[in-house]
């Protein structure tokens, strides 16, 4: 008699995996993590060669961020209302088309930078509403002792390419320019098209979609601050995405070319290093599988992003700033694994998407933060503003770890929400 998957999978390393939809989707997710990575660092060349500005270099980031908040919840309602398959093949042909759009204008020498950045905002978009859709569907294909080991191996497919692609694209980069290497990168878009056409899985109808949009989105935000546990996940990454994180959407290619000299291909190399971080500890939580102490790790990994990130800034040594990197991309890894496992394990299924896209929201406001940032390292230089907002954000970190019980607790206090959450659900 053959033992059902379910079983081994409680046995094994990566049971997730064990899940064949999940599998399906994952193995997509690989496809999709590289063209993040090309269009990364493809845009925030491109624009770096244009103007050379980094003021409009946090422009960039503050466009990923407005579609983020503007279509972001939007996206998380959708997810909540209609089949989260269908909605994933609707923003993955959309991102395709605008991936292949953008990269054939800059390939034929139309480089205007309104029509470029209205291009990158119509992608964000769609990205904005796909990943409140992603994470709300992982959940439905495995089982729930499985969702944290899911959120880590999701995140080592979505992160671990930056280990690699930084290289390929900085060379891409360098060779064909970034026009090229955007039309390189729909192949991934194309990767994850088909991994959504071989999922066995199919939508259920939702109670939320008879109702009008805006009162789905009402009733998301309504259970959110009734949950102090998620609103402090969500305030601490917030400030680790405001000011830290921000400086990775598109500040710090001038901080690699006028700081560290750096051309596309020689920071490709150093970028490496932050996604060998990435990949070490994502795939690390999914190896464990079993990690129980997932709001400790949170916290440590928050406040050790901005303090390695300190001693990037201060870093004159490649090496040593390589290193410092490395510690980054894993501290920042840990801590978005870990923050995420503890909101799917305390959210029930109605209301995940829009609770994953206010989730995500943070990251948006810190994206917008960006042409604050831009602004001031016009003004004040790219050393001084890197080195001074990092500063900030390890020391409002500590601050918050040490006034707030419920982050000092973090683990015990989410045990108490989804043992609430179950004697709701009981009722």
């Amino acid at each position: 008699m053959n033992e059902p998957e379910s079983a081994i999978a409680d046995r094994v390393r990566f049971p997730a995996l064990y899940t064949r939809d999940f599998r399906v989707l994952w193995i997509g997710m690989v496809f999709a993590s590289g063209t993040l990575a090309f269009q990364y660092y493809a845009q925030m060349w491109l624009i770096y060669s244009i103007t050379g500005s980094a003021w409009i270099l946090g422009g960039l980031g503050a466009v990923r961020g407005l579609a983020t908040l503007l279509f972001g919840l939007y996206g998380g309602a959708l997810a909540d209302r209609m089949d989260r398959r269908k909605l994933l093949f609707v923003t993955e042909i959309v991102a395709l088309i605008v991936a292949a759009a953008l990269g054939l204008m800059v390939v034929l020498g139309f480089t205007s930078l309104p029509v470029i950045f209205f291009l990158i905002f119509i992608g964000a978009a769609a990205g904005s509403i796909d990943a409140p859709i992603r994470q709300a569907l992982i959940p439905e294909l495995v089982p729930e002792r499985h969702i944290p080991n899911a959120v880590a191996l999701t995140t080592a497919a979505m992160m671990g390419s930056f280990a690699v692609t930084p290289i390929l694209a900085g060379f891409v980069i360098d060779g064909i320019g970034p026009g090229g290497a955007y039309l390189v990168s729909t192949l991934g878009n194309v990767g994850i098209l088909v991994a959504l056409m071989l999922l066995r899985y199919r939508g259920e109808p939702r109670a939320a979609r008879h109702e009008p949009v805006w009162v789905t989105i009402h009733s998301g935000i309504s259970y959110v601050r009734g949950q102090s546990v998620i609103l402090w996940i969500i305030l601490l990454g917030f400030i680790t995405g405001a000011f830290g994180f921000t400086l990775f959407h598109g500040l710090i290619a001038k901080w690699a070319g006028d700081v560290l000299g750096m051309a596309p291909g020689q920071y490709g190399l150093l970028a490496a290093t932050w996604g060998v971080g990435t990949l070490a500890a994502s795939w690390f939580m999914s190896w464990r599988g079993d990690i129980r102490r997932h709001g400790r790790i949170f916290v440590i990994g928050s406040f050790l992003f901005g303090l390695s990130f300190l001693a990037f800034g201060l870093a004159r040594s490649i090496p040593l700033a390589g290193l410092a990197y490395l510690i980054n991309g894993a501290a920042w890894t840990a801590a978005s694994i870990s923050g995420t496992a503890l909101v799917q394990q305390i959210v029930p299924n109605e209301v995940r998407g829009r609770v994953m896209s206010l989730f995500m929201l943070s990251g948006a406001i810190a994206q917008v933060n960006a042409l604050l940032l831009g602004f001031g390292a016009d003004l004040i230089g790219m050393e001084t503003l890197l080195i001074g907002s990092t500063i900030l954000c390890t020391v409002l970190v500590a601050v918050v770890i040490v006034l707030v019980p419920t982050l000092r607790h973090l683990d015990r206090a989410t045990g108490q929400a989804v043992r609430m959450r179950d004697n709701v659900s009981a009722s």
